[in-house]
């Protein structure tokens, strides 16, 4: 297992609460986003599917009443669905009863940065709403059939703008399928490298990203770590994978 990382188990959507407020709690989650005004939590919410397709509402309820507990600040849920309308999706599948706003990242103001250092992405544009607040990735354990996997890392995608990313094929951030895709995904870690990744492995899903499986026993894990790369590469192994394997796991390590 990586260090600096958090696994607890997790058998039941009953035990949410329980199995996130440990794992926050072993990666010292509130001493992370202590001083943020703004806390913006990342689910992945590709489309309208159910978990573990997408994340499970369950788990951000946790991760919001957690939250509330120990920091005041304001907590939104924020996506930019690669297919369909974020905020339908995000109603359909329940987060409007968290009480949190609920943010579509594809209808905010845009601005350009840079980076030399990045890969395919040296000029990049994503939403300014992003700036100063901190970023918590709670992404489902997937497969994926372009990238292998589907994790903390992979999540980022959605908060490029289809504005911006669209327009390669009928996926709403589908450029990134135009170029090197590992590539960018590890380039997005100089740009919106998560404070805080929680992995929801309860389940887990096999074989895609939207038409896979549940393995058998399902994985039955929570993950958590400040650090994106040594949560994405313990869930990578927990779903059959050696991380050294996955393209963009490997690319990331130089952004660290």
């Amino acid at each position: 297992m990586e260090s600096g990382i958090s696994i607890v188990a997790i058998t039941s959507p009953s035990e949410y609460l329980t199995a996130v407020t440990r794992a926050m709690d072993e990666v010292n989650a509130v001493e992370t986003l202590a001083g943020f005004g703004r806390i913006i939590i990342k689910p992945n919410m590709v489309n309208s599917s159910p978990p573990p397709v997408t994340t499970d509402v369950r788990c951000v309820k946790a991760m919001v009443q957690y939250l509330r507990e120990w920091l005041d600040a304001d907590i939104v849920v924020a996506e930019g669905s690669g297919e369909g309308s974020t905020l339908d999706n995000l109603r359909y599948n329940g987060f409007e009863r968290i009480g949190v706003q609920l943010v579509d990242l594809d209808a905010l103001p845009v601005k350009k940065y840079s980076n030399p250092a990045a890969g395919e992405y040296k000029e990049i544009f994503l939403p300014e709403y992003l700036e100063g607040a901190a970023l918590v990735y709670v992404p489902p354990a997937k497969d994926h059939t372009i990238t292998g996997v589907t994790l903390g890392l992979k999540n980022m995608v959605g908060c490029l703008p289809a504005s911006h990313y669209s327009g390669y094929w009928s996926y709403k951030k589908s450029q990134v399928h135009a170029v090197n895709t590992d590539q960018v995904v590890a380039d997005l870690m100089l740009y919106v490298k998560p404070h805080l990744t929680i992995i929801d492995a309860i389940e887990g899903l096999v074989g895609g990203h939207l038409s896979g499986r549940a393995p058998d026993p399902p994985i039955g894990k929570i993950i958590a770590a400040t650090d994106v790369l040594a949560a994405d590469r313990e869930a990578a192994r927990l779903l059959g994978h050696d991380p050294e394997t996955i393209q963009h796991l490997t690319l990331a390590r130089q952004f660290l």
